[in-house]
């Protein structure tokens, strides 16, 4: 009797835990690709080969998680890292830094909307991903071939906030009225104040992002404020899309403008058109033009991507491309890439 007692006891203890881990998720992405890189007026280069991590997306694993806590409100987290799986631990031969953090945040959702904190995938990189067919690939997306001082301002957005990403960061993302959204983002760049007297830095994002059937639209506006005379930065960028079926067509347009330069702004202006051939073939073809305007060289930037992709399920895809850049006034920054590799979500 008493063992039967503890067996149920036992029972009991693994349901509720099974129970309490439903709601748990565990997702990523493992992505890895052959590149050959050729530069192109760079005396004594040689064409470089490698197997590197994320080609067509960035490898990852997260967990994500909600808890119910009644009338209507819920509990949310993310926990996300990026992984260079070309290596073996987790920082690859095609990267320079280990696995950091993507996205690790908690927060409430509701009827009034989401909040969350800590360190934020910002709704400037949103604004990049959503804006190209390539958006989220930093191997293929021309959207990420910028160069100048304003280069993670071209690609990403807010350069003084680290392209795209930012700890001690606070958002709110409101409800979807008919397909408008709207999100805000504040970043402190730095928290001294209290210790060395400084005013900290901080940033500002604000954006609305609209999705109705097959029309797509985006606009935001952002504001790094420095500390320091003359160091603010700002930005704003517009994006549009529209899927005919036979093709979606997408283009964005973004500019970035520091105080600290009087040369002028950096612009970055993209098309991006994904053709689907049958249900399992889609080729896609962007080009990009970086207009650099806040070095005196003027290195513009002009890229261009053509790839396509073969749905060999719905979460496995392999995937090939050429990429190249041409760099106005610096001919040794010109390069072509090439990449055959293969994606798996889970």
């Amino acid at each position: 009797m008493q063992k039967k007692i503890i067996a149920l006891a036992v029972a009991a203890l693994a349901s509720t835990a099974a129970f309490a881990q439903t709601n748990v998720t565990i997702y990523g992405i493992a992505d890895a690709n052959f590149v050959a890189n050729t530069y192109l007026g760079a005396a004594g280069k040689q064409t470089q080969y490698g197997i590197n991590s994320g080609g067509l997306s960035t490898s990852r694993i997260g967990f994500k998680g909600v808890e119910d806590l009644g009338n209507g409100l819920k509990a949310l987290f993310v926990l996300e890292y990026g992984l260079g799986i070309d290596g073996s631990n987790g920082i690859g031969y095609s990267t320079t830094t280990s696995a950091v953090a993507r996205q690790q945040f908690v927060g409430l959702t509701g009827g009034f909307g989401t909040a969350v904190a800590g360190h934020l995938q910002t709704t400037g990189l949103d604004f990049t991903v959503a804006g190209s067919a390539l958006g989220g690939s930093t191997g293929l997306g021309v959207a990420h071939k910028g160069n100048g001082l304003q280069a993670a301002a071209a690609t990403h957005l807010i350069s003084a906030l680290e392209g795209g990403r930012h700890s001690n960061a606070i958002a709110y993302i409101s409800p979807s009225f008919g397909g408008l959204t709207v999100a805000y983002n504040h970043a402190r760049v730095s928290e001294t104040a209290g210790t060395t007297g400084n005013t900290d830095s901080h940033g500002d994002l604000l954006s609305l992002s609209y999705a109705n059937g097959p029309l797509t639209a985006g606009a935001i506006y952002t504001r790094a404020t420095m500390s320091g005379a003359n160091n603010n930065v700002t930005e704003w960028g517009l994006r549009g899309g529209y899927d005919f079926n036979v093709v979606k067509l997408q283009a964005q347009y973004q500019t970035a403008k520091s105080q600290a330069l009087s040369l002028g702004s950096d612009n970055l202006w993209l098309l991006s058109a994904t053709v689907p051939v049958g249900a399992k073939v889609a080729v896609i073809a962007e080009y990009a033009h970086n207009t650099v305007k806040s070095t005196a060289a003027k290195d513009n930037v002009h890229a261009a991507t053509v790839a396509a992709t073969y749905a060999l399920s719905k979460r496995t895809t392999a995937y090939a491309g050429i990429t190249g850049k041409r760099v106005d006034n610096a001919k040794d920054g010109d390069s072509n890439a090439y990449l055959v590799g293969l994606r798996h979500m889970f």
